[in-house]
């Protein structure tokens, strides 16, 4: 943003003072406050080109295309007569022009920009944001790299960008040291662990790198990013070290002797390695080699507590982190017979007595059953424990606890229609999914959320100051806070099924801080009975679960606003294969959904199938219970083509405008190969693509829809 030359005429330089104000209020996010100063301005020298340029600027922030290309237009006029700057007015038109999907015109723009200084780095950083939209990633690198030369300082959102370009031509290692330099810049920024986050994801590491596990580590229990992403890299640097490696020779030693090898002298306690500690804590173990080294110290530990309890005074934090671990699971693994009959014994032995005094006990019991479920949880709760065993304390009972006191408060908009009570049991049983840490936004105004959900559509997007979202079958509130954070100025409703669902979505969203997002319990086939109507509806991964799709989906119109959009997730019929092919299997053994037969199952495959068990093995519901459950044991589920879902929209009266994806590679590929469909809406050639590309909705087909004019 451009101020007054210090030789402007006095008449203007007097106003210096507000202008800067008002970028500081910016640049905090305080847009109305600076839209405040801007008028006062205004109002004093209604042409002063400054003032309409930072006008200009807000209502980008806030998608008002329209009034953004009429104040910039202006402001442009009127610095050419008055002789102001006008290069950063020409960057500012630019990303409007960008937002409104005017991309060759927003290169003009910038070049204009170049014409008048040629070392600006941000109109490069201009043609690369283009570039990147139109999945153009060498041009994008050649200017990015122009932009690194010629700004003043390392700039992280270049680092940043160029990452983000790498990473979609698939130079992945190249791609993650852009984001290593940009997150260890700016620690905070959320869109950098996200890259980062994903850029390790697809990277094969041969050899650990210090620094990078310690950026890694740091990103564990804070908002940011998956920690599934991080799973390949941390899990193969635990697999590593001395402690977890040592731990191979009593996979298949009786309980007494693995009791016998903890109480070594020597023994390596795996809880002082810091990458040991940081993913029990935080993340899911994934790796099926990791799980039974660790599920052999659980059963030496059980042996130990039923027959040497005071030999377990000195494992306080790894007792603690194998409790948590298997409660992030949800008990995951089967337990074998010696094991449950210790377990009886220890269940025994701990009725009426004091967490203070015997909480090592306690927490191997946690590393096989809830503490919560105990019927003296509430006691347990409000006793004190030792400082150790706080953690343990607070997963396994504060927090489920709270999460029952949330049950009879949750806030009811329909009854549960008797079509949903077998999905609803399900759910009230498994909440889904269990997280620790979400991926939150940087809000951003609906116009230019949908410009980068749709970036070839031209349809005319529209501008809200304070839009309506609903999350319609939110489960535990991953996606709903998600959304809450993603649209600038919204207010979320978010409403499941699921009492137990919402009450957990409730309890993070408090820790959270989240003020902008209400939950309710709802029926999506009841809901059509509400008043409430909304600017934007995310549907994600629900409507395939219902007996009668369609229907849900009607529901669902009825609540959209005329000039509102929707955004829904169906599962893919090809990407399912080997889930359908799993579940042929447990209906012909004949497994039900109960969590006994879960685990049953789970530990059965690999003799009933290995190709199948190594396959789904590289799922993360894999390895937790609910979304394993949510997984293979739905109790409904429909699958869909690309010509499925024209069908489903065309019988609702909806248009399709697109799917959704993480990168432009995929809609750039798409452009070129079926160059007559340059909005990429054309679901037949879809169908093509996904036979050839059987894994490209991997999760779900996410795609936007409107009515039809």
């Amino acid at each position: 943003m451009s101020l007054p030359p210090a030789d402007a005429e006095y008449r203007r330089t007097y106003l210096a003072p507000f202008l800067r104000a008002s970028i500081r209020a910016i640049e905090g996010g305080q847009l109305g406050q600076a839209d405040g100063v801007l008028d006062g301005i205004l109002q004093k020298e209604p042409d002063f080109p400054d003032a309409l340029h930072l006008k200009s600027h807000i209502a980008l922030q806030r998608g008002n295309l329209p009034v953004a290309k009429q104040m910039i237009e202006r402001a442009i006029d009127l610095a050419l007569e008055t002789g102001t700057p006008v290069e950063q007015y020409y960057l500012t038109r630019g990303h409007i022009l960008l937002a409104d999907g005017a991309y060759d015109l927003a290169r003009e723009s910038f070049d204009e920009a170049l014409a008048i200084d040629p070392e600006l780095a941000g109109a490069y950083v201009g043609h690369a944001h283009a570039d990147l939209t139109e999945g153009k990633f060498d041009s994008a690198i050649e200017a990015l790299s122009i932009a690194q030369r010629k700004s003043p300082q390392p700039d992280p959102e270049i680092n940043y960008l160029c990452g983000y370009a790498l990473l979609g031509s698939g130079e992945t290692q190249r791609a993650l040291e852009h984001f290593t330099v940009a997150l260890k810049t700016a620690p905070n920024i959320v869109r950098y662990k996200t890259g980062f986050a994903r850029a390790l994801s697809a990277q094969r590491i041969e050899q650990p790198d210090p620094a990078l596990t310690e950026l890694i580590l740091s990103l564990l229990g804070k908002p940011g990013v998956e920690p599934r992403d991080l799973a390949a890299y941390i899990e193969g640097i635990i697999l590593a070290s001395p402690s977890i490696s040592a731990l191979a020779v009593l996979e298949n030693l009786p309980m007494d002797a693995v009791a016998a090898h903890l109480e070594l002298p020597d023994f390596s306690d795996p809880a002082e390695d810091p990458a040991v500690a940081a993913w029990l804590r935080y993340g899911l173990v994934s790796s099926l080699e990791l799980q039974n080294r660790l599920n052999a110290l659980r059963r030496g530990a059980l042996y130990l507590a039923a027959h040497k309890p005071a030999a377990l005074q000195r494992f306080a934090s790894l007792l603690s982190l194998l409790a948590i671990s298997a409660f992030h699971a949800e008990y995951i693994d089967p337990v074998g017979g010696a094991e449950q009959e210790l377990l009886s014994r220890l269940d025994a032995t701990l009725t009426d007595s004091d967490p203070l005094l015997t909480a090592a006990q306690f927490a191997v019991y946690a590393c096989y059953r809830p503490l919560w479920r105990r019927e003296d949880a509430p006691r347990l709760s409000n006793q004190t424990w030792p400082i150790a065993y706080q953690e343990l304390k607070c997963i396994q009972l504060d927090e489920p606890l709270v999460e029952r006191a949330l049950l009879d408060s949750t806030p009811v908009l329909t009854p549960i229609d008797e079509a949903s009570q077998a999905v609803h049991e399900m759910y009230e049983e498994s909440p889904f999914p269990r997280w620790q840490q979400p991926v939150l936004s940087m809000p951003s105004a609906l116009a230019i959320r949908l410009r980068a959900a749709l970036p070839y559509q031209t349809l005319p997007l529209p501008y809200c100051a304070a839009p309506d979202i609903l999350v319609a079958g939110c489960g535990t509130g991953l996606h709903a806070i998600l959304a809450s954070t993603s649209y600038y100025n919204c207010r979320v409703l978010a409403v499941d099924l699921s009492r137990a669902s919402l009450a957990y979505a409730r309890r993070k969203a408090a820790e959270l801080g989240i003020c902008n997002l209400d939950f309710a319990q709802a029926d999506i086939l009841r809901l059509g009975e509400i008043e409430r109507r909304f600017d934007i509806i995310e549907s994600f991964g629900v409507l395939h679960h219902l007996r009668d799709p369609a229907a849900g989906l009607a529901q669902l119109i009825t609540l959209l606003k005329p000039d509102g959009f929707m955004m829904l997730g169906l599962y893919s019929e090809i990407t399912r294969r080997d889930v359908v092919a799993a579940r042929e299997l447990i209906a012909r053994h004949g497994y039900t959904d109960s969590a006994e037969d879960i685990r049953r199952f789970r530990h059965d495959l690999p003799r009933l199938d290995a190709a199948l068990a190594e396959r789904l093995a590289r799922f993360s519901a894999f390895h937790a219970l609910s979304d394993l459950r949510d997984l293979l044991f739905h109790r409904r589920e429909h699958r869909y083509t690309p010509q499925g879902i024209r069908a489903l929209l065309d019988g609702a009266g909806l248009e399709f405008l697109g799917f959704e994806f993480g990168l432009p590679s995929i809609l750039a590929k798409y452009r070129s190969r079926f160059p007559d469909d340059p909005l990429a809406v054309n679901l037949d050639n879809w169908a093509v693509v996904e036979q050839d590309n059987p894994d490209l909705f991997a999760h779900c087909y996410r795609f936007w829809v409107r009515r039809k004019r």
